[in-house]
């Protein structure tokens, strides 16, 4: 229910306007009136009132100032004008002040009403609109943490594209930390689950873990992390601002933090395996980084713990202090984040992206040519992820046989079949090339087959339901759908189909002068003979019968 205020100098109309809303009952709306701008005023200052039916013209303050008045209390108060005066100048400054409408006097009561009517309707359409807002708003809350995980974890494995926009980015994920500070990592390890454990156990004890973590590390630090690996925890720590102090600088603030980090690790450690049970180990990063070195670090860190001393128990590991060969020398982190990128291949392959699929191929085989031997290693990673994406895709399709009978299959897994890595890089593409060429033919195959299975029904149900939804219903698919796809596939509408058969077939039958025109008109799906004549005459030039009599002279002639 809304509440309605009317509000004029004249009393007579203010009452007469209060009644007529009071029994316009289907309005449900709860009227009160006004004799003067400043006692509505009084009202709205104690009540909140939906809809104002204002005269424009009134003693001490008129309808515009009482407007601006009304929105500066209520901004989604709907206000109607009311006046005795035809003028333009009035009703366009009301307009232009976002007022429902501006009405003449004169212009009777069910204008009025029709009036209120609509600025109901339109509150009603506002609150739907602040509704759907407002619960966007609370799914947006409840999906930040994933979203939070997901950005951070994005930027850890190297998305540089995401350091454009990461200032915005950490405000609207309201991320603990900032964007243009640099960054400490640290990197947890469960060294080992009890066998009883489920995964939701291991997920809880993990959850414990970064809540027991919290409480040292914000002591020193503001912070941020995320499970990976289904036992590993990764720390993403900033130094504390003393209160309206200066930024960190570039060394005391950071090495002071990273003191603390050490201590803190090892407190953590001794808490975990005290109250939960678990033995935890930790690599942690010696000093700062940008955010856009930060992927680099964390690669570095993960290395670390899963070789030489890491493999232990309860370790806890500080980059800064180990010598070289502790940590694994392999491939540099560009070369390492661009080799995950292959599997970008299997999902461009699934979708028939063949032009993304090679621009992708060939940006990814970039990463070694017909090189040096040192890249024999590298070479044969990218050869066995590769004939890993195509055989998933081959077994899943059922194409081994199709495929089989174009490439010698075994070359996936026989590296030693090809002459050279030109040679390997070759059989890959045109296998791909084969695979989007089988994945395009069956796609024309289906939608010629849709074609036909539209025109049969469509020809052999004229006189029943050949409405675009029930063919939609025969063929499984959306009726919207359809109808693009009808159109793009035979530049002809669907409804333009049908109307052709209609017309041949009823030429057919018209010719053949067994049937009566009221049968020929069923027969083509009309529901009454006045129909089918307005649109065979309109389609022809002719009516039915001049159709048919014309078709008897032309074989009388023959």
């Amino acid at each position: 229910m809304y509440r309605l205020l009317i509000v004029d100098n004249e009393r007579l109309i203010v009452e007469n306007l209060v009644d007529l809303f009071v029994k316009a009952e289907e309005l449900q709306l709860e009227v009160y009136g006004a004799y003067s701008a400043q006692e509505a005023l009084e009202l709205m200052d104690q009540t909140q009132i939906d809809i104002v039916l204002s005269d424009i013209r009134m003693p001490v303050m008129g309808g515009l100032e009482l407007q601006r008045e009304i929105i500066a209390r209520w901004p989604k108060c709907k206000v109607i004008f009311l006046s005795g005066y035809d003028d333009f100048e009035y009703a366009q400054q009301a307009l232009r002040n976002n007022s429902v409408d501006y009405l003449l006097k004169t212009e009777g009561e069910q204008t009025v009403l029709l009036a209120v009517k609509k600025a109901a309707a339109q509150l009603k359409e506002a609150l739907e609109a602040d509704r759907l807002i407002e619960r966007a708003r609370v799914q947006l809350e409840a999906a930040k943490p994933v979203l939070r995980r997901e950005y951070v974890w994005s930027l850890l494995q190297g998305d540089s594209a995401l350091l454009k926009k990461a200032r915005q980015a950490f405000q609207e994920l309201e991320l603990p930390l900032s964007s243009q500070e640099r960054v400490l990592l640290a990197v947890g390890r469960v060294d080992d689950w009890r066998d009883d454990y489920s995964d939701a156990d291991r997920e809880l004890m993990l959850y414990a873990i970064q809540n027991i973590a919290e409480e040292y590390v914000s002591a020193f630090a503001h912070s941020f992390s995320l499970v990976f690996d289904k036992n590993k925890i990764v720390w993403m720590l900033q130094p504390l601002k003393t209160q309206g102090g200066p930024a960190p600088s570039r060394t005391a603030p950071w090495a002071k933090t990273a003191e603390f980090l050490q201590g803190a690790a090892e407190r953590i450690r001794l808490s975990c395996k005290e109250l939960l049970g678990l033995k935890l180990s930790f690599t942690l990063a010696g000093d700062a980084k940008d955010w856009a070195a930060a992927a680099e670090q964390f690669e570095k860190l993960k290395l670390m713990l899963n070789c030489g001393l890491g493999l232990g128990q309860e370790t806890v590991l500080v980059d800064k202090g180990l010598p070289e060969q502790a940590v694994p020398q392999g491939y540099k982190h560009e070369v390492r984040t661009e080799l995950r990128r292959f599997e970008s291949l299997a999902a461009l392959l699934e979708n028939g992206q063949r032009y993304h699929f090679f621009n992708e191929y060939s940006r990814l085989i970039s990463l070694v040519g017909e090189g040096p031997a040192q890249d024999g290693h590298l070479k044969m990673e990218i050869a066995v992820t590769l004939a890993s994406i195509f055989l998933a895709y081959i077994n899943r399709w059922g194409l081994q046989t199709e495929i089989g009978d174009r490439h010698d299959l075994s070359r996936l897994i026989r590296f030693d079949r090809h002459a050279s890595w030109k040679e390997t890089v070759d059989y890959y593409a045109r296998l791909a090339e084969s695979l989007f060429d089988i994945k395009w033919n069956g796609r024309i195959h289906q939608e010629n087959d849709v074609v036909r299975h539209i025109q049969r029904y469509v020809e052999q149900n004229l006189a029943g339901d050949v409405s675009l939804t029930r063919i939609g219903e025969v063929v499984g698919l959306n009726p919207y759908y359809l109808s693009r796809l009808y159109k793009q596939l035979t530049s002809e509408g669907l409804s333009e189909y049908v109307t052709n058969v209609r017309l041949t077939k009823a030429k057919e039958l018209l010719a053949q002068n067994v049937l009566k025109i009221s049968d020929v008109s069923r027969s083509v799906g009309f529901a009454s003979e006045q129909s089918f004549y307005r649109f065979f005459k309109k389609a022809t030039g002719q009516t039915p019968q001049e159709y048919r009599e014309s078709a008897e002279n032309v074989k009388k002639s023959e």
